[in-house]
């Protein structure tokens, strides 16, 4: 997949019916009603647990 990038002086100019779409869109609240709660998490790893877990899976990739 290709990057594309600009800087910012290189962008087209955003119409004004653009940024008032923008800005009723950053004041509408988020609305996370479909993602169910999550009260249990003893299964979780722990950020030292991760570290390991992602170290020891690098080591066994790059052996083979």
């Amino acid at each position: 997949m290709a990057t594309v990038s600009f800087r910012e002086d290189e962008l087209p100019p955003i119409s004004e019916e653009r940024k008032a779409e923008l800005r009723a869109l950053a004041n509408k609240p988020a609305n996370f009603s479909d993602i169910p709660e999550v009260t249990d998490f003893s299964d979780w790893m722990t950020a030292e647990e991760a570290k390991a877990y992602r170290a020891t899976k690098k080591k066994q990739m790059t052996t083979i």
